[in-house]
């Protein structure tokens, strides 16, 4: 195994929840990921969220001895008394010393420690912050700053004006100079430099990577808009993920053709652009190829990281010859893909908010989409989807896709739609 000194990404560890999910031991994930087993050990260790016991239906029984206890008030049970014993799961006392991966842990009323990759993704950039922050300066140094520029600010000169003439002394940047400024660092304060004062602090802008700027070069929807008006008649379809409960690895991955409403849904067993390549490998072996060219001529999709491995969504996986043009929707704009989210209500109907997918198979999805996509539109001339798409390729097709009209009175979009 080689050594591998970057920090992990979170595709890295999207991956760790998706194996501790699995029941993996941390060697194969070590493995799997290519790093060392104390850095898998380290990043569930320090980034794992504990969640306190339940306390529903006056439940308090987190000492061992809470069945045996003779106290008459047992249900205050008190942490401080001699005969405590924290009710800690065994498993938390082996490694990886998380619950990932337990088959009881939905029902589970004991303390808790889970590994989520967002939550130790947002750990990671939080550490990051707090290391850059702090006063990079010796008393000496404040010392000969307040001798020196507390008499220029007074005087009403530029803190442009002064840097220019005293490099030796203020050798670092401007950004920290206001910083320690607002800190009170100095004898002056903010209110006797204008321009601090008048300047209202702006928003904070997630800063892409180098590797999305690149990927994203020719790629943003205004591109998509440009790409458009040459080509008014490509067929365009938009792709999105829909998530279930925030512990669940799996995903939906729907595709949407916009002229026709007509959508596809995926089952992900995680949110990875790895998946994401299973599903146009199916796709390309499954469709013909002149009809796979028709279909996806162009595909607007958001800046999920699961989108990212654009080649292979771009090109044919045999011959490597692009035969699809991949768009960006803008950060924070999701009505550029409206078609795809208005559907997305849909499935929404069967699996609301907060559902759990993790019992889903591909059947289930199956199912849900031929309901969807046998639901009348208006905005069809109230036909249906799947009648639309027969105007874009044959019903032979669509079988291939497992995709199969429902009569209009048989159509169910509500929770009891995949109860087993």
């Amino acid at each position: 195994m080689t050594n591998n000194y970057c920090q992990l990404t979170y595709e890295e560890r999207q991956n760790i929840e998706d194996l501790l999910n699995n029941g993996k031991k941390i060697t194969y994930i070590s493995k799997k990921l290519n790093r060392s087993h104390s850095t898998i050990i380290r990043e569930i260790e320090r980034n794992k969220i504990y969640s306190k016991p339940s306390s529903w239906n006056n439940y308090h029984a987190r000492c061992k001895n809470f069945s045996i206890c003779n106290r008459l008030d047992k249900y205050m049970c008190d942490e401080k008394k001699e005969c405590f014993v924290r009710n800690t799961c065994n498993r938390l006392n082996k490694s990886p010393h998380v619950c990932n991966g337990c088959k009881s842990r939905s029902g589970c009323r004991k303390e808790r420690f889970t590994y989520y990759a967002k939550d130790a993704n947002n750990l990671y950039k939080e550490s990051i912050s707090d290391c850059k922050k702090g006063v990079d300066l010796t008393q000496e140094d404040v010392f000969n700053i307040n001798n020196l520029i507390t008499p220029l600010i007074m005087k009403g000169q530029t803190v442009n004006h002064i840097y220019i003439n005293h490099p030796d002394i203020l050798n670092f940047s401007k950004t920290s100079f206001y910083n320690y400024v607002s800190l009170g660092l100095f004898e002056f304060k903010p209110s006797n430099l204008p321009r601090m004062v008048k300047y209202k602090k702006r928003n904070k802008i997630k800063r892409r990577s180098r590797k999305e700027r690149e990927i994203l070069n020719g790629r943003t929807y205004s591109d998509f808009v440009n790409f458009i008006f040459n080509n008014p008649d490509a067929e365009i379809t938009e792709m999105d993920t829909v998530e279930g409960l925030k512990s669940d690895s799996k995903c939906l991955l729907t595709i949407f053709f916009r002229k026709s409403n007509f959508m596809l849904i995926f089952l992900l067993e995680s949110q990875t652009s790895d998946e994401v390549t299973k599903v146009f490998d199916y796709l390309q072996k499954t469709l013909p190829q002149s009809v796979y060219k028709k279909l996806f001529q162009v595909i607007l999709t958001d800046n999920g990281h699961e989108f990212f491995d654009v080649i292979n969504i771009e090109c044919n996986h045999t011959t490597g010859e692009r035969i699809t043009n991949v768009f960006y929707c803008d950060p924070s704009a999701s009505y550029q893909k409206g078609g795809i989210e208005k559907n997305h209500e849909f499935i929404r109907y069967v699996l609301p908010k907060k559902t759990s997918f993790k019992d889903l198979t591909q059947n289930d999805c199956n199912i849900l989409m031929n309901n969807i996509n046998s639901l009348c539109r208006e905005s069809l001339n109230n036909n249906c989807p799947y009648k639309a798409m027969l105007f874009m390729c044959d019903e032979d097709i669509l079988h291939l896709l497992n995709c199969f009209y429902i009569e209009p009175d048989q159509v169910q979009l509500n929770n009891k739609l995949l109860k087993k």
